[in-house]
């Protein structure tokens, strides 16, 4: 019981903040709560040690409204913000030299492009990916004249790997987007590491080997379609995240699943093993997605259509 209960508390913390912040009643920095991670390892080791104690449901409640207290008060109060500058191995930040950043960039496709690395690294902005692919390799843009955009090749001969650089021209991030389109026909290697932002993509039709989502504070909405590879790898990682991911009903899957405080719903995965989900044609199928959820204090749902 005491787990239920946790979880709730954290869920109606967490969808409180998002839904004022979202109406603009308050200004939460979900970026300055990221430090305070291991207040949730204390908060799971509380249940487990109270859990069929007697008063154990009342003060492991207790703890986790102070600490959820804590949290909003930094949240509203902390003027920290979120740069990838701290992540050395992240090379998105905000300089001085724009480098040639535009508004509109695109890499042309050949016939022996064949297999493409993609990494996407945002913050406060939000993400879509068109449902059109594009005759060029990549296209993005951006609508708003505060973000400029850089596409940078490592190996241009092989095209071995991709980076979307942008970069936010001014302080207040609000109200940013960028829009991508890809080529259809190369397998997609992808990454996206976004902070505090939103990411809606529909992904059907793509030949789609590994896809990897690092967030924190994100919206993320994605359609697949059938899995035209052998094997197509998924794996999220997130924190204090929405997270809904859009299947074919007749598409083999199986969802490891190891996020904890989180909310999930799966839907047409019938088979359970331990912390695994899959459809029951899995181990047969000829092409299948494996899809890998890991973080703390989301609501992760599979839809099939």
């Amino acid at each position: 019981m005491n787990s239920k209960i946790t979880t709730g508390i954290w869920f109606i913390f967490f969808g409180i903040i998002i839904l004022l912040h979202n109406f603009g009643v308050v200004n939460f920095n979900f970026y300055a709560l990221f430090k305070y991670w291991p207040l949730i390892i204390i908060a799971i080791g509380t249940n487990l040690i109270l859990q069929n104690r007697k008063f154990g449901t009342i003060i492991t409640s207790i703890i986790n409204v102070t600490i959820c207290i804590f949290l909003m008060v930094i949240g509203l109060t902390s003027s920290e913000k979120f740069s990838f500058n701290k992540f050395g191995n992240i090379n998105i930040e905000n300089r001085k030299d724009t480098l040639g950043l535009k508004q509109v960039v695109s890499l042309p496709f050949t016939d022996d492009i064949q297999e493409i690395n993609l990494e996407i690294n945002v913050g406060a902005t939000s993400l879509f990916l068109d449902s059109q692919s594009s005759e060029e390799l990549i296209k993005a843009s951006s609508p708003n004249d505060n973000m400029g955009l850089k596409l940078k090749v490592t190996d241009e001969e092989k095209l071995k790997k991709i980076e979307l650089i942008s970069k936010i021209k001014k302080d207040n991030p609000s109200g940013n987007s960028i829009h991508f389109a890809l080529n259809k026909n190369p397998i997609w290697n992808m990454e996206f590491n976004m902070g505090a932002s939103s990411f809606k993509g529909d992904l059907s039709g793509y030949k789609l080997a590994n896809l990897s989502i690092n967030s924190g504070a994100t919206n993320i909405d994605l359609t697949l379609g059938q899995p035209q590879l052998s094997v197509t790898t998924i794996e999220i990682n997130t924190a204090a995240s929405s997270c809904k991911i859009n299947l074919p009903k007749n598409a083999a899957c199986m969802i490891e699943n190891d996020s904890f405080l989180s909310g999930k719903k799966f839907k047409g995965l019938d088979i359970k093993e331990d912390n695994r989900h899959k459809t029951l044609d899995f181990d047969t199928a000829q092409n299948k997605y494996i899809i890998k959820i890991s973080g703390a204090a989301n609501s992760l749902s599979i839809n099939r259509f």
